[in-house]
């Protein structure tokens, strides 16, 4: 099978997913990919596993355009729609009988975008995609609306095999943040509730803020914040080593990968409940707390963990890891292997 990937920029866990889909059976990728973002800065991949692979700009795409004529693929697998040179590949090669898969991860929020693309689907999707891969439930109820009615699930996985050696240490006592420092990601709240919770409690935890952003100077001379910046892939799990509970405070997050990363991590986990990973791998009061996006609950929460006794992290740490295998790189190629093979056979 010959799988052509459209996609934005890679990130570890794209890379680690596309080489165990790459080690199935008579399976050949080529993998065209924007260049990389400046807020995610990571190191260069290894893309051996390809069969070619092509960063997507204007001195490529000649090239590129000539290669996927003679690769002639029997699948295309697309990052999203958003991208008008990919969405005309993927809709000439449709129409010759190729099955195109196109990814996204955003909620379906009933806003006027959203409503209009619901109304043009005919038009601008269904000719040049047959069906979505999209993170979880709230992503499909989306692509439902759009007139995909059994959208696949599982988009996002996190790179498994960076948390094969994890041993969690509460005695730590340290919260964890990971992220970019934008008010998107809740950042004033955590603050805000940081400062309340210390002076709440005789010895509090330390807080180390992994990231950076336009709200960075805001935890500078904050007394128990530890500021650290962009983690490369390889370093995170001794970043979540240094961690007794991990927080993602967000206003608005499709998914938030880095959930998964920290259950498979061993952690206790807060989240809001608008991250959309809070639904595969926080389960309110067994590994953690989902709360509201306000500063008082984010409080309560960071204040719930801190009492709680150690037996009892240690039991929220092995539930988060148990949530955290139901999900795996090589289980993510498993799935995305069948899946496509039972489609491409029979068309």
């Amino acid at each position: 099978m010959k799988i052509l990937i459209l996609w934005a920029s890679l990130a570890d866990y794209t890379v680690a997913c596309f080489r165990a889909l790459s080690q199935k059976q008579n399976v050949k990728i080529m993998l065209i990919y924007q260049p990389a973002s400046i807020i995610a800065p990571f190191n260069q991949f290894d893309l051996s596993f390809c069969h070619s692979s092509f960063v997507d700009n204007e001195e490529q795409k000649i090239n590129y355009e000539l290669a996927i004529r003679d690769f002639n693929p029997d699948t295309i697998l697309m990052a999203s729609w958003n991208f008008r040179h990919f969405m005309r590949i993927a809709k000439q090669y449709k129409k010759t009988g190729t099955l195109v898969i196109s990814a996204f991860d955003n909620q379906w929020q009933n806003t006027l975008k959203q409503k209009l693309g619901v109304i043009t689907s005919n038009w601008f999707l269904k000719p040049a995609i047959d069906n979505f891969l999209v993170p979880s439930d709230r992503q499909a109820h989306f692509a439902i609306k759009l007139g995909y009615p059994q959208p696949y699930t599982g988009f996002y996985c996190a790179n498994s095999t960076n948390f094969e050696n994890i041993n969690y240490n509460p005695a730590t006592r340290n919260f964890l943040f990971i992220g970019r420092l934008i008010e998107q990601k809740g950042v004033r709240n955590l603050i805000a509730a940081y400062q309340q919770y210390r002076k709440k409690v005789e010895q509090p935890w330390g807080l180390i803020v992994a990231g950076s952003g336009e709200l960075r100077p805001l935890f500078e001379n904050i007394p128990g914040v530890e500021l650290k910046s962009f983690v490369q892939p390889e370093e995170l799990s001794k970043l979540m080593n240094e961690a007794s509970c991990f927080v993602l405070p967000s206003l608005h997050e499709n998914w938030g990968l880095v959930i998964h990363e920290a259950a498979l991590s061993k952690l206790p986990i807060i989240c809001t409940i608008n991250c959309g990973a809070s639904t595969w791998f926080v389960r309110d009061g067994q590994n953690g707390y989902v709360i509201n996006r306000t500063s008082e609950a984010l409080l309560n929460a960071m204040y719930k963990i801190h009492e709680t006794p150690l037996d009892k992290l240690h039991d929220f740490s092995d539930y988060s890891y148990q949530l955290a295998q139901l999900w795996t790189v090589e289980r993510w190629a498993n799935y995305i292997y069948k899946s496509l093979l039972n489609i491409v056979r029979t068309i």
